[in-house]
């Protein structure tokens, strides 16, 4: 930018008394008198706009711009854009009101906006007004009441909100007004009733009203009729119930009875509310009752047996509404339990051969078993069948598939199993052996087979000379077996690496010399060990260490070339004492004072 200001005013200067200076740095074709940037060939003519970021054709004030080409873009040469990232807003206008939701309603006016072309989000005259100016479905406020219980429904005075965009009214109030309950959120609505419980019994009476309600009408009230209350003030007396005298004071009586407003509990002394006293002098007994069996012998078991027995709650001792079979002879206390038996020989529990029939006592009759599966009779170590699937011959504890069943005990012997055990036994006839490995033949000894996969029996590991991996890229050479790529060569030994076409080599533990798998620095020269690196340099021809341009890239190692500098910025190379316009600085400096 220094540049160009230098040559700005030197064209100034020469168009005031002199001629044009004709060199043309950027080689846009505008000489550097005219040229108000002549380090850039895309900008050459000078003006006096402004940046426009939103291309609306209108600058941002403080913005500017000074030096532009035919092609240049995001500039205009009018200032006071509004909305600089807005390319619908450029202009301030006063006097509008604000409608950004575009409902006609407006805010708080006058006010100042930034518009376009239209005035959308304004308009010129005020609307009513907007309590919402940001939801176009409301403007104007609306009403809610005070919810103190939170049933929903509000009560008292009510207060003015704004509603829209999915909001509520404040806390504490709703939309819905006439709360009969205020302070109780099971009430809130005037609901009718024809019927009227009051005692909560369940019976009622007929009365008409209203009652403060909640979606239904409260208990105690109802719009049908039900059964009629013959005493709506004492929830125990619902309907007339019949009673019954009863002299022996059992609860239940005797005769015809008579109907009285009394509840189910209630008694007057020598009444009942249940008739049918079978044993009307008994206060014990009042009723028959059928059994099902019963204990003819006293010992506390009961047999099959029907009839019908006078008594109170429950049938006395020694009967029993269900059928109960547990004696099987019921005139002999000491014998009550039937038995289906068989003989056990060899005293194992498990018996065998047909049932036989023994009433007895509570214990299993000696030299019996209620068992018949013995497959041993004789053998008392063996008493059932078992099923495996499993076998191991060789007793290595490794197993094959076989299916079977044999006399046992309380397990299955040594060599059987319901499932594998240490594993599949590829050789069940030989302990030593017993896993199948895949193996290589490594004929070289290095480690790495090749050829065709074998599948060994062994004792899990692979024995010589096999091996586990099948990969060897040499299997007659120990010192390799492995394909490893190389994509960088250092051929001339500097310790720098040149890419090369992608190789592959058969090798051992690491590439061979001067192989790499990955890049070491960028080797400009491989056939050269004092040039490896690549930099730009310019020719410095007065050797003054500054040089000018045009730059060249150059390949080279830790030092610079003789005749060559990094730097690129020497006004007059020809003059080793001189590397900077002054006088370009000094007529400069000038300008920028005035």
């Amino acid at each position: 930018m220094m540049r160009a200001w230098v040559w700005l005013a030197l064209g100034l200067q020469l168009g005031c008394g002199g001629g044009v200076d004709s060199r043309d740095l950027d080689g846009d074709g505008h000489p550097a008198g005219l040229d108000c940037d002549d380090a850039n060939p895309a900008r050459w003519r000078s003006v006096a706009g402004y940046v426009d970021t939103d291309g609306d054709g209108h600058g941002e004030q403080g913005r500017r711009v000074t030096c532009v080409g035919d092609a240049t873009k995001g500039w205009a040469q009018t200032a006071g854009d509004c909305a600089p990232g807005d390319a619908s807003r450029w202009r301030s206008m006063s006097g509008l009101y604000q409608d950004v939701d575009g409902d006609g309603a407006t805010g708080a006016g006058p006010v100042t906006g930034c518009v376009g072309a239209t005035l959308t989000g304004y308009r010129e005259q005020p609307g009513t007004p907007d309590c919402d100016d940001e939801d176009a479905t409301v403007s104007g406020p609306a009403q809610a009441w005070a919810d103190t219980d939170g049933d929903g429904v509000g009560a008292g005075t009510a207060i003015m909100w704004c509603p829209g965009q999915g909001r509520t009214p404040p806390q504490g109030y709703v939309r819905t007004a006439g709360d009969c309950a205020p302070g109780d959120t099971r009430l809130w609505q005037q609901l009718p009733f024809m019927h009227r419980d009051q005692d909560g019994d369940g019976f009622a009476v007929a009365m008409e009203g209203t009652v403060c309600s909640g979606e239904q009408l409260p208990k105690g009230y109802d719009t049908v009729s039900g059964q009629e209350d013959c005493d709506d003030r004492n929830a125990s007396r619902t309907v007339r119930v019949e009673r019954w005298w009863d002299p022996d004071g059992d609860g239940y009586g005797d005769g015809a009875p008579v109907l009285r407003c009394v509840g189910p509990e209630e008694a007057s002394p020598g009444e009942t509310f249940r008739g049918g006293d079978c044993a009307p002098g008994d206060g014990t007994r009042w009723r028959p009752r059928t059994y099902a069996s019963r204990d003819g012998d006293g010992d506390g078991r009961l047999s099959p047996a029907t009839g019908e027995v006078c008594s109170g709650f429950w049938l006395p001792q020694g009967y029993s509404q269900e059928v109960r079979n547990e004696d099987c002879d019921d005139g002999n206390r000491a014998l009550f339990r039937a038995w289906s038996v068989h003989t056990d020989a060899d005293g194992d529990g498990v018996g065998s051969g047909a049932a036989t029939s023994i009433c007895g006592t509570a214990a299993v009759p000696t030299g019996y078993s209620p068992q018949a599966t013995d497959c041993a009779p004789q053998d008392a170590t063996t008493w059932r069948m078992l099923g495996f699937t499993r076998r191991d011959a060789d007793g290595d504890t490794y197993t094959v598939a076989q299916t079977g069943e044999l006399c046992a005990g309380s397990a299955l012997p040594t060599g059987y199993a319901t499932q594998p055990l240490s594993g599949e036994d590829c050789d069940d006839t030989s302990a030593t052996v017993y896993r199948n490995v895949t193996a290589w033949a490594d004929t070289d000894g290095d480690g790495v087979g090749a050829g065709a996969s074998t599948l060994l029996c062994t004792n899990g590991q692979v024995p010589n000379p096999w091996s586990a991996t099948g990969t060897d890229c040499d299997a007659q050479d120990a010192t390799r077996w492995q394909d490893l790529s190389a994509a960088h060569a250092d051929h001339d030994g500097d310790g720098f690496t040149a890419p090369i076409p992608a190789r592959t080599f058969c090798t051992g533990t690491a590439l061979p010399a001067p192989y790499f798998a990955k890049a070491v620095g960028n080797d400009c020269d491989d056939a050269d060990t004092d040039r490896y690196r690549w930099t730009y340099l310019y020719r410095d021809q007065d050797a003054d260490g500054v040089g000018a341009t045009p730059r060249q890239m150059t390949c080279l190692g830790p030092a610079v070339l003789a005749g060559w500098s990094l730097y690129g910025d020497d006004v007059d190379d020809q003059d080793a004492t001189e590397q900077r316009d002054e006088a370009a600085e000094e007529e400069l400096s000038l300008i920028l004072d005035l």
